[in-house]
């Protein structure tokens, strides 16, 4: 996959345009100079998702990777509950 547009840089246009600049300026900077507090909450979030520890069921596939050549974008589904064919985004299922 070469120069596809990362699910979470759309996410994070969709929250504050101006926020896809001050990552391009800040990108090797302290996060906390450009992320806003949901921004590294929904970071924190992630982790558990990404180690896979949030979830013991097995009809629950976490992390897995997604891309649309089509579209250009590639990025990550946090959770997919396979019975009830559901994606579910890690900070709503947690309540953060």
């Amino acid at each position: 996959m070469n120069d596809y547009i990362p699910l979470s840089m759309l996410n994070d246009f969709i929250f504050c345009p101006y926020s896809i600049y001050l990552h391009s300026v800040y990108m090797e900077s302290d996060e906390d100079l450009y992320k806003a507090t949901p921004q590294i909450k929904g970071t924190i979030a992630h982790h558990s998702v990404d180690e896979k520890k949030s979830s013991t069921r097995r009809s629950d596939v976490m992390s897995l990777p997604v891309y649309c050549d089509e579209l250009g974008i590639s990025g990550k589904i946090d959770i997919y509950k396979q019975d009830k064919h559901l994606l579910i985004e890690r900070k709503k299922f947690h309540g953060l």
